[in-house]
């Protein structure tokens, strides 16, 4: 059975297809927008008849003051809607399949559109409020900075998963915080995020490209979570890190505070400690190319480490021997950091994004 075939007898029972309708077909709606014009005229008729039946239920009770319905009012609207519907079908064109769960999944839609609350929405069920705990800046928990500018805690015990916006997941645990795409649709959501790792702590961050990340002691990064801008950027002060996921259409950037590294899909380590007077970056496999605010780049070969002292106007490039040690680090299980950095200083708070 192709999946248009799958779609047309089985939409009614399709959790995808009831919230795409009472959305008001926002949610997923390039999908089945797809699936749509690639309907038989046979099946594009099945198609409009579950939309409409599902329309009328949404709108059942519109100009009732009561908040809810009870399952005896569902089912029986649900066998008065299915009965009108089968009247104007040919007794040889075959009907839906429907299940008891059909039920159920009617009595969710009337339910979303009584409360206004729609798959992905601004309920507060989708809010880092919820799922993490708020707190103040501080220099000893690993803490994540939303677009609200308000400080979360991640803790070691921590362990959730819920969405945030336009299909975006966010999943949390005591190592790693993981940005993924549910819904498959393109993002373009700029707003920023930060994670900041204190002294003595290492934490690791998935973005929604799929880029890896592991971030080291006395590390901040900032991200968002479009994949539709020309270029994927980051800014980093510390040290991490990166196994980018490939992309040739989308540059990855790293800017610390006076040198850009540009990759398509590689990995290498970053340090931008402001202690050390210098940035540096090592190269484990792909290619990149660093550049300064003087506009001198190179392109770096894996082995290879780049550094900018501060306030100087060139890069140094040096053959180094962390490329086995690098790599074997970044996929263990438990990391360690790459290099040692002496007479650290404890974070100051940043400023909001």
């Amino acid at each position: 059975m192709s999946d248009i075939e799958k779609y047309s007898n089985d939409l009614l029972n399709d959790d995808s297809f009831i919230v795409w309708v009472a959305s008001n077909f926002k949610t997923d709606n390039q999908h089945w927008s797809h699936i749509k014009s690639n309907l038989s005229l046979q099946e594009a008729k099945k198609f409009k008849n579950a939309v409409q039946i599902l329309l009328k239920l949404n709108t059942l009770n519109s100009d009732d003051s009561q908040p809810r319905k009870s399952q005896e009012f569902v089912d029986q609207q649900f066998n008065r809607l299915l009965e009108a519907s089968e009247k104007t079908e040919n007794k040889d064109v075959k009907v839906f399949k429907l299940s008891a769960f059909f039920k159920y999944a009617a009595a969710i839609v009337i339910l979303i559109s009584i409360s206004s609350v729609v798959l992905l929405s601004n309920n507060s069920i989708y809010k880092f409020e919820d799922n993490l705990t708020e707190t103040v800046y501080n220099s000893t928990d690993i803490l994540i900075l939303t677009p609200e500018n308000k400080y979360f805690k991640i803790s070691e015990d921590s362990q959730k998963e819920w969405s945030i916006s336009n299909g975006i997941s966010v999943k949390v645990t005591g190592e790693k915080i993981s940005f993924t795409s549910v819904s498959g649709k393109p993002s373009e959501d700029i707003n920023k995020f930060k994670i900041i790792v204190p002294l003595n702590k290492h934490f690791k961050l998935n973005l929604i490209d799929g880029t890896e990340i592991e971030l080291h002691s006395n590390t901040t990064i900032t991200f968002n979570n479009s994949t539709v801008s020309k270029k994927r950027k980051v800014d980093l002060v510390g040290e991490a890190i990166f196994n980018v996921a490939h992309d040739k259409a989308r540059p990855f950037i790293v800017q610390s505070s006076d040198m850009k590294i540009e990759a398509l899909g590689t990995i290498f380590n970053v340090s931008n400690y402001s202690e050390n007077n210098y940035t540096s970056t090592t190269l484990i496999d792909g290619s990149i190319k660093v550049s300064n605010p003087q506009g001198e780049n190179e392109t770096i070969k894996p082995g290879y480490e780049v550094k900018f002292f501060h306030n100087q106007n060139r890069l140094i490039i040096n053959n180094v021997k962390e490329k086995k040690k690098i790599s074997s680090n970044f996929f263990q299980k438990n990391n360690k950091s790459i290099l040692t950095i002496k007479n650290k200083e404890p974070l100051k708070a940043p400023t909001t994004i």
